[in-house]
């Protein structure tokens, strides 16, 4: 027993159209070939489809059993061919965004993860911490899509656009055990204002002085190497730290952070020409998801 799918085409139109003749026109085809379908594919099952009186047409019971099954497939197959065309529409592949090893996730990474999953459920994300110096020689080498980051680091390089994505307010971080008693930046005089990274030291010594000028004192600007180093003599007390509210030091309890009266912006670099289709799309989203900050 075969029925073809012409031969179900034919039926679930004659049965719609309630006429030979305006299933015929409705398909394009003679109104014979439509009556030698029909007639065919009763031979083939062994029973009626339809009953023909003068002037109209009407199912069987055995013709609407089978008419409702034939629709919910054709129904089905439809629905899932839309899907399948929408899901083709859809961006597909993976991005991969870098911000500094210094930074807390729970600023930022369940927001950005949720909001893209939500959108981009097809599209792979990532987000990976560099040292600051690795974040824009991994971008440059295609390791990474879009970096996130401070406004004083990276440099800005041809061939990449910096967009402002937020800001986030910083301050002075230092150890409890070793400065009980300091509640204004005043109190820190003397004390040294630790940097780490020679690429950002010049311009987080000239915000810091700045900033201390404001307070009537001139700091001592220290560069202690990696951030990790920095981190340790901070906490044997042999200095300050300049931090933003998304680093990770900050949730530490052992620190105590006396904000400033100053905005850090956060910027996103992209390649401005890159084969990634979703770069530009999700530097886009992220400004976005920003915005109402």
């Amino acid at each position: 027993m075969t029925v073809t799918n012409g031969q179900i085409n034919c039926f679930i139109t004659v049965v719609e159209e309630k006429s030979f003749a305006k299933a015929a026109n409705a398909l394009f085809i003679s109104q014979p070939a439509i009556s030698k379908s029909i007639s065919k594919m009763e031979d083939e099952l062994g029973f009626l489809l339809l009953e023909r009186r003068a002037g109209s047409l009407r199912l069987t019971s055995a013709g609407n059993v089978l008419y409702q099954f034939f629709k919910k497939s054709m129904d089905e197959y439809h629905n899932l061919l839309s899907d399948i065309q929408g899901n083709l529409a859809e961006p597909f592949g993976s991005v991969k965004i870098g911000c500094p090893e210094t930074w807390n996730p729970a600023r930022f990474y369940g927001k950005i993860m949720r909001y893209f999953e939500q959108r981009y459920p097809a599209v792979r994300m990532e987000i990976e911490c560099c040292r600051l110096p690795e974040l824009m020689s991994r971008l440059q080498s295609g390791k990474l899509d879009i970096i996130m980051t401070h406004e004083f680091y990276p440099p800005v390089q041809y061939g990449f656009t910096v967009r402002h994505l937020t800001d986030t307010g910083c301050g002075i971080l230092y150890s409890n055990s070793h400065f009980k008693k300091v509640k204004e930046l005043s109190e820190l005089n003397g004390v040294d204002f630790l940097t780490f990274d020679s690429d950002i030291e010049k311009r987080i010594g000239i915000m810091v002085k700045r900033i201390c000028n404001d307070h009537g004192f001139t700091p001592v600007i220290k560069n202690c190497g990696p951030y990790s180093t920095t981190l340790f003599e901070m906490s044997c007390g042999k200095g300050v730290m300049f931090f933003t509210d998304w680093d990770n030091a900050v949730s530490n309890t052992a620190y105590t952070y006396i904000p400033l009266d100053y905005k850090s912006p956060i910027n996103i670099i992209y390649p401005t020409v890159t084969s990634n289709a979703n770069t530009h799309l999700f530097a886009e989203e992220l400004i976005e998801l920003y915005s109402d900050n």
